[in-house]
C-alpha cells in the first residue's frame, strides 16, 4: 500500500496533446506558434523539444514597451516608450518552464567551456517568470499559457509613477485583459498587447492632471519576443575619442596584459554584397500620425543620414519612408520616429533594440515631442513679432520651427545609430547636429537676421563618426588612425555641470568664441526687447500670453552666460590616448578669462535687466479659464507680473554660473600657478559691481544684491568647496557688514549677514530668487 500511495505522489500529470488544448482555438504561426484563447483569457504559445542535453529550449530577444502613455513629461511614460532589452533563455525542467534571463555584464571570450562556466556560476542571472507545462506532444513539443506574463507589470509602470511621487500605484487584474487581435506572429518575432489597469486610492497630482481617471490609469502594454540575430555580426570595439553608444562588460579571460572590461559600440548591421551594393538598407519610418507640414520636415531631416552612409561606402545604405498604414510602430521589424503627445512640452529622445550580446541594433525608435515646435514658434514670434507667422518667408516663425523640427528629427535619429551628443560641435562651424543648436539669429545694419537660423544636413563630425563606426574593411590599426585624427568630441558629462571646465562644451550655443557669442545675444535681445509690443500675440489672442512669450526673450541669453563663464578657471580638454599625439588639457588665458567676466557683468546691470514699464503694463495675470504655465516668469506679487523677481532671476544665471564651488577652487589654484583671477578677485569684482557707493536705495539694485549675498551664504557652507573659497566668500560677507550704507535696505541685508555669521548652522536668512521657467525640452540620453 504504502508503495503505490508512494507511486502515485510522484508519477507527472497526465498532460494533453497540444492538438486537444488546443482544439477551437487559431492557430498563428510564427517565431513560434501561438493560440489566442479569447473565451479563457489567456494565449497559449508552443515551444520546441528541449533535448536531453540542451540547457535550454529556445533562446531570444525579449524587450517590454507601452502602446499609450500617460501624457506627462515629468512623469516619464510616453507612447511608445520602449523598455531595456534582454537575452531571455525558455528552459523546461520538469514540469516547469523558466525564462532565464543570463548575465552578459561578466563574460569570459574564451574557447573553453570550463572557462565560461567559471564567470556564469560567479555572477546571478535572472528569472523572469516561471510556468507549468500545460500540454505535450510526442515529439516533445510543449505548451505553455502565456496569460499571466502578459498579464503582468513588465514595463514596471507602478515604479515609475512611485518613483515620480504621484502615488502608491498596484495593477489590478480583475480591470486588465490581453487584446487578442494586436498580439501578432512574424517569423522572426512576436508581439504580444495587454490594457492594464493600475490602481491607487490617492493618485499624484500629474496623474490627476492628464489621466481621464486618475485612480483607475489604463495603459496599454506591448511585449517581444524576438529572434537572435544571423551570425555574422562583427562587434566594433569603443573608442573615446568618437561619441559611439554602446555596451560594456567585464571580461574575465582577458589576459592580465589587457584591460577586464570590454566596450563594444552599438550600430545596425549593414553589409555590402559581393557586387558592391548594400544588402538590407536601414529604412527608417516616420509616424503615419504626425501632421502635415511637420511629417514631411520629420522624413526630411531624418533623411540628412543617407549622405553619411553613402560616404562611408553604403550608397543607398539609409533610407526613410512613412510608416505603412497597417504597420505597428511598436513592431521589431520597423524603425521608427513617432510624434508623440504630452500636456506639457517636454523632451525626446532616441533608444534602441540592441542584441546586449553584441551591441548590434536591432530596431531604432525615436520618441519626438509634439508640443517643443510650438515653443519655438513663440520663441521666434517673441523676437519678430506674428506678423510673418505662416507666410513662408525667411522671418516666418513656422518655417523656422520647421526647420528646427528637421535638426530634431536628425539629431534623434543619431541617437538610435548609436551616436552620443557632440556638445562641442558647435565650435567649429557647426560640425554635428549631435549638438544642441540655438537658432543663429544676428545683428546686421540694426536689424534681427533669422535667415540662416538652423544648419541644413549633415556636419563634418556626423560624417567622420559614421565612417569610423559604420565603414566597412576597416583594420583595427585604421579605426585606431581614424580615431586619433578625429574632429573633437565633447558631450553630456563636459556640458550640462554648471561647474564644466571646457568652455567648448556648451548645450545651446552658435559660437567658436563663448564671449562673442553671449555678446551677440546681448544685442539679440536689447533689440528684441526694444521691439516687444502687443504684435507678439496673434490677432484675437489674450494679450495675457505675452507672458509665455516675454520670459524667453528676457532670458535669451541664458545659455551663452553659462558658456562664457566656462572660461573662468577655464580648462580645455579633450579624449586622449598614449601615443595618438593629442595635447590632453590647455588653460584658457588669462585675458580671456578677465574678457569673460567683463562680458557677464553687462548682464548685471540695471540697464539689462530693467524691464520698461510700457512692457510691464502688457504683461498682464492670466485669463479666466488658464493657468499660469510653467513657461512664465515666477514672482512674488500675486498675479501680476514681478519686474523685480524677474530680474533677480536673470541676475542669478549669472552668480550660480561664477559662484559654483568648482569653478572657484580651480581660480584657486589657477592663481596660486601665476595663470589668472583668483577666487578673491571674481568674488570681490562681484561685489564691487553689487554695491557700488552710488547705489542708494533703488529697488532693482537690491533685489540684486540679495541674489549675490544669498549666493555667498551658500558658497560659504558649501562642503564640496575648497575651505579657501569658502573662507574668501565669509571673508566678502564679513567685508560688506563694514560697507553697507545706513539705509532701510542696507541695515536688512547687514543683520542678515550677521545672523549668517554667527549661526552659519541655520538656514540662510535670505530666500533663493525664482527659478527661471524651463528652458532645455530635451534630456540627457545618458551613457553607459
Amino acid at each position: 500500500m504504502l508503495v503505490l500511495l508512494a507511486a502515485l505522489v510522484v508519477a507527472p500529470p497526465h498532460l494533453p496533446t497540444i492538438a486537444e488544448k488546443t482544439k477551437g482555438l487559431e492557430k498563428r504561426a510564427g517565431l513560434f506558434a501561438t493560440y489566442p484563447a479569447p473565451s479563457e483569457g489567456t494565449l497559449y504559445m508552443e515551444l520546441p523539444r528541449q533535448s536531453d542535453g540542451d540547457a535550454w529550449a529556445a533562446e531570444v530577444l525579449y524587450h517590454s514597451a507601452i502602446r499609450s502613455g500617460l501624457g506627462n513629461n515629468d512623469v516619464g511614460l510616453d507612447r511608445g516608450q520602449l523598455g531595456p532589452t534582454y537575452v531571455v533563455r525558455i528552459r523546461r525542467v520538469g514540469n516547469r518552464v523558466l525564462f532565464v534571463v543570463p548575465n552578459y555584464r561578466y563574460r569570459a571570450l574564451s574557447d573553453d567551456p570550463a572557462e565560461k562556466r567559471a564567470v556564469e556560476e560567479s555572477f546571478a542571472a535572472g528569472v523572469l517568470w516561471a510556468t507549468p507545462v500545460v500540454a505535450e506532444d510526442t515529439n516533445g513539443s510543449f505548451l505553455i499559457d502565456l496569460g499571466t506574463f502578459l498579464l503582468r507589470d513588465a514595463h514596471k509602470t507602478t515604479d515609475t509613477l512611485r518613483s515620480a511621487n504621484q502615488g502608491s500605484f498596484a495593477l489590478d487584474k480583475e480591470r486588465s485583459v490581453i487584446e487578442f487581435s494586436e498580439c501578432k506572429a512574424f517569423p522572426k518575432n512576436l508581439e504580444f498587447e495587454a490594457t492594464l489597469t493600475f490602481a491607487s486610492a490617492q493618485p499624484g497630482p500629474l496623474v490627476r492632471q492628464t489621466a481621464a481617471v486618475p485612480d483607475a490609469v489604463a495603459m496599454i502594454e506591448h511585449q517581444s519576443f524576438v529572434a537572435l540575430p544571423e551570425p555574422g555580426y562583427q562587434p566594433r570595439k569603443f573608442d573615446p575619442r568618437i561619441g559611439a553608444f554602446g555596451i560594456a562588460f567585464l571580461d574575465y579571460a582577458a589576459p592580465l596584459s589587457e584591460p577586464l572590461e570590454q566596450r563594444w559600440i552599438a550600430r545596425h548591421r549593414l553589409e555590402l554584397d559581393a557586387s558592391g551594393k548594400v544588402k538590407h538598407p536601414i529604412i527608417y519610418y516616420v509616424d503615419n500620425g504626425a501632421p502635415e507640414p511637420i511629417r514631411s520636415a520629420l522624413v526630411e531631416g531624418a533623411s540628412w543620414w543617407s549622405e553619411a552612409f553613402e560616404k562611408a561606402g553604403f550608397p543607398g545604405g539609409f533610407v526613410v519612408k512613412v510608416l505603412p498604414k497597417d504597420a505597428d510602430p511598436l513592431d521589431a521589424r520597423y524603425n521608427t520616429i513617432q510624434w508623440v503627445h504630452r500636456s506639457t512640452r517636454g523632451w525626446s529622445y532616441g533608444s534602441s533594440i540592441t542584441d546586449p550580446r553584441t551591441g548590434e541594433i536591432l530596431k531604432g525608435h525615436v520618441t519626438l515631442g509634439s508640443l517643443r515646435v510650438r515653443q519655438d514658434r513663440l520663441l521666434f514670434e517673441g523676437l519678430v513679432g506674428t506678423e510673418q507667422t505662416g507666410k513662408g518667408g525667411p522671418e516666418d516663425p513656422v518655417q523656422l520651427s520647421l526647420a528646427r523640427v528637421r535638426q530634431l528629427a536628425a539629431h534623434e535619429v543619431g541617437h538610435t545609430l548609436g551616436l552620443a551628443h557632440n556638445f562641442a560641435g558647435s565650435t567649429y562651424g557647426r560640425a554635428s547636429v549631435m549638438d544642441y543648436p540655438a537658432p543663429l539669429v544676428l545683428v546686421r545694419d540694426g536689424r534681427l537676421d533669422l535667415s540662416d537660423g538652423y544648419a541644413v544636413g549633415m556636419g563634418t563630425y556626423d560624417l567622420y563618426a559614421i565612417r569610423w563606426m559604420y565603414g566597412a574593411n576597416l583594420s583595427q590599426s585604421e579605426l585606431d588612425t581614424m580615431a586619433a585624427s578625429a574632429p573633437l568630441f565633447l558631450s553630456d558629462g563636459d556640458a550640462r555641470d554648471l561647474g564644466g571646465s571646457d568652455p567648448r562644451a556648451n548645450l545651446w550655443d552658435n559660437f567658436a568664441d563663448p564671449i562673442e557669442g553671449l555678446r551677440n545675444a546681448i544685442s539679440v535681445r536689447q533689440i528684441g526687447v526694444d521691439r516687444f509690443g502687443q504684435d507678439r500675440v496673434a490677432m484675437n489672442r489674450p494679450l495675457a500670453e505675452l507672458q509665455e512669450v516675454f520670459a524667453p526673450l528676457y532670458l535669451w541669453h541664458r545659455y551663452e552666460v553659462e558658456a562664457a563663464a566656462k572660461e573662468v578657471g577655464g580648462l580645455e580638454y579633450q579624449f586622449a590616448l598614449r601615443g595618438d599625439g593629442r595635447i590632453p588639457t590647455k588653460r584658457v588665458p588669462a585675458e580671456k578669462q578677465y574678457a569673460a567676466i567683463e562680458a557677464l557683468l553687462e548682464c548685471l546691470q540695471p540697464s539689462f535687466l530693467e524691464i520698461p514699464n510700457r512692457i510691464t503694463r502688457l504683461l498682464a495675470p492670466p485669463t479666466f479659464g488658464a493657468g499660469a504655465g510653467a513657461e512664465r516668469l515666477d514672482g512674488r506679487t500675486g498675479p501680476t507680473f514681478d519686474p523685480l523677481s524677474a530680474a533677480a532671476t536673470a541676475a542669478d544665471l549669472v552668480y550660480a554660473a561664477l559662484l559654483h564651488p568648482a569653478r572657484l577652487g580651480r581660480c584657486h589654484i589657477q592663481a596660486a600657478e601665476g595663470e589668472g583671477p583668483s577666487e578673491h578677485d571674481v568674488l570681490a569684482t562681484l561685489v564691487a559691481d553689487a554695491f557700488p557707493a552710488d547705489a542708494g536705495d533703488r529697488p532693482l539694485r537690491y533685489a540684486v544684491q540679495n541674489v549675490l549675498v544669498a549666493r555667498l551664504f551658500l558658497l560659504g557652507q558649501d562642503a564640496s568647496a575648497m575651505p579657501a573659497v569658502r573662507a574668501a566668500a565669509n571673508g566678502q560677507l564679513r567685508r560688506l557688514v563694514t560697507l553697507l550704507p545706513s539705509t532701510d535696505q542696507g541695515e536688512e541685508l547687514r543683520s542678515a549677514i550677521r545672523r549668517y555669521l554667527e549661526r552659519p548652522w541655520e538656514p540662510a536668512p535670505l530666500s533663493p530668487p525664482p527659478a527661471p521657467p524651463p528652458g532645455s525640452p530635451i534630456g540627457d540620453c545618458g551613457g553607459w
